[in-house]
């Protein structure tokens, strides 16, 4: 087996058991992490670290199925294991955006729903959604840890750990005074909890589990987002839509395309533009076809 071919089975295969032991890629899934990944050693002829777009492409020709969706899980799954090493390729690129998976159909949250919602909100749920708030994703909020936070700082800030990151601190953002507020009560409580805990994983956002605290699912937070909505007489919102909510109020606030791309942590402006204008678009659509709207007849 060639040198190059060998390095990508080896670095797979590390990366796939790195995985395994955060609870990630089990059974099959491993198993065609690893089948997938080692081929692309015969695919593109260069070691991991220096694959390009064009190398890309060469990969995705080798993939069966003609389904974009198909293409685009691979991608993904290519583009995590490249990060690990330091190669953002895929997310720079924007291949994986010649595959579309599914139309963007998940809402933005209005400024108003949010407010109700954060005001309906009690204990777990203020602190959760005043980090979905804050533009972050779900998967940064189930991954941030209580040392991620320093509210001693000018401005308080919190270490996020991105999507495609593998759990690792990628950037450093500031805490808007809604975060800063209820982080305040929630860190001495969460404090009192990890004296009384036997076994603490040290997350922000935790749970019991007998005597010991863990780290939540994605399925605990929209649990707790539907408790809040419940009370304020709203109907279900996807987790997502709070970072959508806050990508377009910003950019409807006068924000900077540079400014939004640090705020949600994209890669590139590029990137942020094509998230955040079709959502703007769907906001705007009412209003645009309003104006084809024919006058009411006076009454005769």
């Amino acid at each position: 087996m060639p040198a190059t071919a060998r390095r990508w089975v080896e670095e797979s295969r590390a990366w796939v058991a790195e995985k395994q032991r955060q609870g990630r890629y089990q059974g099959r899934n491993g198993y065609e992490a690893v089948r997938f990944l080692s081929k692309c050693g015969e695919w593109a002829s260069v070691r991991p670290e220096a694959v390009t777009e064009g190398d890309l492409w060469a990969i995705i020709g080798h993939i069966g199925g003609t389904a974009p969706k198909t293409r685009r899980f691979y991608l993904a799954l290519l583009g995590s294991f490249l990060s690990a090493l330091g190669n953002w390729v895929v997310q720079t690129s924007g291949i994986r955006r010649k595959f579309p998976n599914r139309p963007m159909n998940t809402p933005a949250l209005a400024g108003d729903e949010r407010d109700a919602i954060l005001n309906a909100a009690q204990g777990p749920e203020r602190l959760v959604l005043s980090l979905l708030a804050n533009a972050r994703r779900p998967i940064e909020v189930r991954r941030a840890l209580v040392s991620d936070v320093d509210l001693t700082s000018v401005p308080p800030t919190m270490k996020v750990r991105t999507k495609g990151g593998g759990g690792q601190v990628t950037a450093v953002r500031a805490l808007n005074q809604t975060a800063v507020r209820e982080l305040a009560w929630w860190l001495p409580l969460r404090a009192t909890w990890g004296e009384r805990a036997r076994e603490d994983s040290g997350n922000l956002v935790c749970r019991w589990e007998g005597d010991r605290l863990v780290g939540v699912s994605s399925a605990y937070l929209a649990r707790l987002l539907a408790k809040a909505e419940s009370r304020a007489g709203l109907s279900r919102h996807p987790l997502y839509s709070f970072r959508r909510g806050a990508a377009t109020m910003l950019r409807e606030r006068g924000a900077e395309w540079e400014d939004i791309r640090d705020a949600l942590c994209h890669r590139s402006i590029s990137t942020t533009e094509q998230y955040v204008s079709p959502l703007l678009a769907q906001k705007r659509a009412p209003r645009v076809m309003a104006l084809l709207d024919a006058p009411i007849p006076a009454n005769g």
